[in-house]
């Protein structure tokens, strides 16, 4: 695949420059957009002389004409000399502008691939970083708080909550921008969290949520245009749901949800290490004691 990838980059550089080779940009590897418009200006530029050029020599030649009492212009073969030479010119003119078109095309296109990579690679690291951050903690509360501070600041969300499961029922156990929805409790089926528990599968929410698709779904204030929510997994089993809000005047993209998914993924993985070391703490503080309560009755 890499070298795929490879040879197709390569391809469209030589496309490049054999686009710009045509269009008369010989002083440029790699020629620019802005190159590409100061070629057209110039094309143009001269086309517009050449033309004013033959039709100032025509009104010209006519005038000379008149004045000797020769008749000049009305051979055949000085009119189609001059309708072939500016015909002539306004093909080549017209070329070089497909040309020039075609290579404004491919640098938009190089252009925009190279602003998603880069926003790839930007969320790649991000992505990262935060799960560099949640394997930093061991403590369930202090995962919670990095997983949903982690999800908000990747997306410039507004707020959002963490729901873990509790028998049949998800319990907000984080909560950033709604203080008061700390606790609490949605059944499965029931709302989008519900729903998505149920599902297994992520979903985007684009303005108002449709009461019917989502039974139980409980007003939201203030109101949020943009949501999703996502299924924390781990090894098959239902952790809980991750939920994050949209800031006013943004709205998530599957592109966002997509990359949200892969965060859930090492979310959920947090959450587990951080209960296993909880249990395991546990279990040692219980063995302890029970040392400790032995040693006293002997």
């Amino acid at each position: 695949m890499g070298v795929n990838r490879r040879v197709r980059g390569e391809s469209e550089r030589d496309l490049v420059r054999r686009e710009a080779k045509v269009a008369g940009l010989r002083d440029f590897s790699t020629p620019s957009l802005e190159a590409v418009e100061r070629r057209r200006l110039q094309l143009w530029a001269l086309v517009s002389i050449v033309l004013l050029a033959v039709a100032g020599g025509v009104v010209a030649v006519s005038s000379m004409a008149t004045t000797r009492g020769a008749v000049v212009l009305s051979a055949p073969a000085v009119r189609i000399a001059v309708l072939l030479l500016s015909a002539g010119f306004c093909v080549y003119a017209i070329e070089k502008e497909i040309h020039l078109q075609r290579l404004s095309r491919l640098l938009t296109d190089e252009r925009v691939l190279t602003a998603a990579l880069t926003n790839r690679l930007h969320e790649v690291s991000l992505l990262l970083d935060a799960g560099k951050a949640m394997n930093a903690v061991l403590e369930l509360p202090a995962v919670l708080e990095t997983i949903l501070r982690s999800a908000t600041e990747l997306l410039d969300a507004g707020g959002g909550s963490v729901m873990l499961l509790e028998d049949d029922e998800l319990v907000a156990v984080c909560v950033r921008g709604r203080a008061e929805a700390h606790g609490s409790r949605v059944r499965l089926g029931e709302g989008i969290a519900g729903h998505v528990a149920i599902r297994y599968e992520p979903i985007l929410i684009q303005g108002p949520a449709d009461p019917l698709e989502f039974p139980g779904l409980a007003e939201r204030d203030p109101y949020v245009e943009s949501a999703m929510s996502l299924p924390l997994m781990h090894r098959d089993e239902l952790l809980g749901v991750l939920n994050i809000n949209a800031a006013v005047e943004i709205a998530f993209t599957q592109y966002d949800l997509r990359a949200m998914a892969l965060f859930a993924e090492q979310a959920a993985a947090a959450i587990a290490n951080a209960r296993l070391y909880q249990t395991e703490r546990e279990q040692a503080t219980e063995l302890q004691r029970l040392r400790l309560a032995s040693g006293g009755e002997g």
